[in-house]
């Protein structure tokens, strides 16, 4: 299974990423990416309507106690934001492959396999 971060949506949304890439893979996100992807003020409804399909054919994964601690862990060990500290802590505990576009704020994270489809 892949967990895939916000700014993979993103591009998937817009176009600048092919969902060939994905193809006959098993995704998920941690349920923080929703909100960060359909929360954003100036989305377009065409663009909100591709993601909530998308998401529907995703497994959402539930901010759960392990993760909860995994995040706070990760926080605590080097400053990062809430999002990316529940998306890296969601990859880890569920022991997936992190993609994002933005592997800079990854890269401190003992363990976590990450994989920027964008830059392939």
């Amino acid at each position: 299974m892949i967990v895939l971060d916000t700014n993979i949506f993103i591009y998937l949304a817009n176009g600048a990423l092919d969902t060939k890439a994905l193809k006959n893979t098993d995704l998920a996100f941690p349920s923080i990416v929703k909100i960060e992807a359909l929360g954003y003020a100036q989305i377009i409804v065409a663009e909100q309507s591709y993601l909530e399909a998308l998401f529907a054919e995703c497994q959402q994964l539930e901010l759960e106690e392990p993760v909860i601690q995994r995040a706070i862990s990760l926080r605590q060990q080097s400053k990062m934001s809430l999002g990316d500290s529940i998306v890296a802590a969601s990859a880890l505990e569920y022991d997936c492959e992190l993609w994002t576009a933005n592997e800079e704020d990854f890269a401190h994270i003992d363990g976590l396999h990450i994989h920027n489809p964008i830059g392939t």
